[in-house]
């Protein structure tokens, strides 16, 4: 072996083999000019395409009494902020709202308080790693299937006469009789139950991976001070997810102010009203009833409100965990 430092680096060239021996490198590495171009160009036109023009084109509709006749023959006239004074002032739109709240505190939030115990549980208490894998796809199932399917499938299940939920509940003798679940006091429940049960696997994978990447140092620390399983799980575990739950929770509370499908199979927003939602009362004024302006009113207030209850929940979750010396 020879001495010399830079024969060691670059060895001897009789041992390269021979296509790297003939292999005669390019003398211009630079890439052309449109390159670059069209590696950022591409996604901000298509950025442009489905996002920013349509954002502009509904505030322009927004303020103007857009219909679908109106919209071809392009002889809408300004308006102003009437469409939002409609939107604002009808009961049906704050009725939509509270079932929204229903939505949120009943739905959004049992889903990751029901995926956040599932995937503690099956993390804490499932050893066997094959087991684990087949019991998170098991569960993960339902998040698979297409919302329309689900509304179908549920609509099939909460059927009053003939339903396998009812008949269920009879032969545990839970029930003395049917059920009407889609009558005007239960049909916004059938369809929160619809949609935990499809979406419920969505925090159990966010909150899964987080344990996973908790550091073991900590619990072996634990165990070695004497903690209990308890203690362990309520002042290390659960304070060190609470980051991941909360992205859990604003992802299903971004995803219900566009929760339509379920409400549109199941229910259709019926009877008289009890289950629609503010954005599904936008997709009706919108795409049935061709009111093209106060449904753009309502999808403008229906952002609006998403992005300040949004705001404010990060803003309370920043603050408590610079309390807790997290953040």
């Amino acid at each position: 072996m020879s001495s010399d430092p830079g024969s060691i680096v670059r060895g001897d060239p009789s041992t390269y083999p021979d296509w790297f021996r003939d292999h005669k490198p390019r003398s211009n590495l630079t890439v052309a000019r449109w390159v670059p171009i069209a590696l950022v160009g591409l996604p901000v036109a298509t950025l442009l395409a489905i996002v920013i023009y349509p954002t502009i084109w509904m505030f322009y509709h927004a303020l103007h009494d857009t219909n679908m006749m109106r919209l071809f023959q392009e002889n809408w006239n300004f308006v102003g902020f009437q469409n939002f004074q409609i939107v604002l002032t009808s009961d049906r739109f704050w009725g939509s709202v509270e079932h929204l709240g229903l939505y949120l505190l009943f739905g959004a939030c049992l889903q990751v308080a029901l995926g956040t115990a599932l995937a503690l549980i099956l993390y804490e208490l499932v050893k066997n790693n094959l087991l684990r894998t087949l019991i998170l796809i098991i569960l993960v199932l339902p998040m698979m299937m297409s919302p329309s399917i689900v509304g179908v499938l549920w609509r099939f299940l909460l059927t009053p006469s003939n339903g396998a939920v009812n008949h269920a509940l009879l032969n545990l003798g839970l029930i003395s009789e049917h059920i009407e679940w889609f009558n005007a006091g239960i049909s916004l429940w059938s369809i929160i139950i619809a949609d935990v049960w499809n979406w419920t696997a969505l925090p159990l994978l966010i909150v899964f991976s987080g344990r996973v990447s908790l550091p073991p140092a900590v619990y072996e620390a634990a165990r070695v001070d004497g903690a209990s399983g308890w203690q362990v799980m309520r002042r290390i575990t659960l304070p060190m997810l609470k980051e991941v739950i909360a992205i859990a929770f604003i992802v299903r509370f971004m995803d219900a102010f566009k929760f339509v499908d379920l409400v549109y199979i199941m229910t259709s927003g019926g009877p008289a009203q009890s289950s629609e939602l503010p954005a599904y009362i936008a997709f009706q004024r919108g795409i049935r009833e061709f009111e093209i302006g106060e449904a753009a009113a309502y999808a403008i207030i229906i952002f609006l409100i998403s992005a300040i209850l949004i705001t404010l929940f990060l803003k309370y979750l920043k603050k408590v965990l610079k309390a807790q010396g997290i953040a």
